[in-house]
């Protein structure tokens, strides 16, 4: 990620069309970053920002003729202990109303960068995420919604990079392990988000395709108290408790 974030630095830095205003030397730049420090993702967010750190550092918070500023953004509360939509939005607006922002790197979850992109992507900065798979934030394969990727992108240009692979290559991936631990049914639940719920999309065609039987694709809450309902959806009985706490652990693991 921080490879492909300098050689596009680099080449910002050589950008302009010679005009009285262009960025002049000596002037500082700024790298902003959002993830969730609040919840599960916690962990994560902290390494992926002291890796940034870190990269700057080693090339003394410069780049070219250009002081290099790092910016990092919460985009999740206390409250939601996740991100919010409105915590995602204010970020990418504040990246977006800074004259000195050049990059933007984030966000941890594909739904909050279905928000923030067309933010950014409207005031031109690149947006690179470390760990993004939904499939409709860069194509309308398989998995994607109506309208993807192009509502992401209002100035009809491409401004976000990932360097994971896509939810594609996951389902794929999730079907041919069930294929090949002798699994013959499936029932797919998923959280609705667009992460959730678009690795639901894949998995469900890429098991169809080897042969497994897809029982059902179901979007639920993640946060409900409890899953008696899944269960019964599922078949499974309300007396079994051990099944029931499997089945709670299972679901609140979910990362959008």
């Amino acid at each position: 990620m921080l490879a492909c974030l300098s050689g596009g630095l680099i080449a910002l830095s050589g950008c302009g069309d010679g005009s009285e205003d262009e960025t002049q030397e000596g002037a500082t730049l700024a790298i902003y970053s959002s993830f969730p420090y609040q919840g599960p993702p916690r962990s994560i967010s902290t390494s992926t920002s002291n890796g940034i750190r870190l990269a700057l550092d080693q090339v003394q918070h410069r780049v070219g003729k250009f002081e290099l500023k790092y910016v990092p953004m919460d985009d999740s509360t206390v409250q939601a202990a996740n991100w919010t939509p409105e915590a995602t939005s204010a970020n990418a607006r504040r990246a977006a109303q800074d004259e000195a922002a050049i990059a933007y790197i984030g966000e941890f979850n594909s739904g909050a960068t279905a928000i923030s992109l067309p933010i950014l992507n409207e005031a031109g900065i690149p947006q690179v995420s470390p760990s993004n798979t939904a499939v409709g934030l860069t194509t309308d394969e398989p998995g994607s919604s109506e309208g993807e990727p192009d509502k992401y992108y209002p100035t009809g240009k491409r401004t976000f990079v990932r360097i994971v692979p896509k939810d594609t290559i996951q389902g794929t991936a999730l079907a041919t392990l069930m294929k090949e631990d002798g699994c013959a049914n499936v029932f797919i639940i998923n959280d609705k988000e667009v992460y959730g719920a678009g690795l639901a999309r894949n998995l469900e065609r890429s098991a169809a395709q080897l042969g497994i039987a897809v029982l059902g694709n179901s979007g639920i809450d993640p946060r409900a108290p409890n899953y008696r309902a899944v269960a019964a959806r599922l078949g499974v009985s309300t007396r079994r408790p051990h099944v029931l706490r499997r089945l709670r652990e299972g679901l609140r693991g979910l990362q959008p």
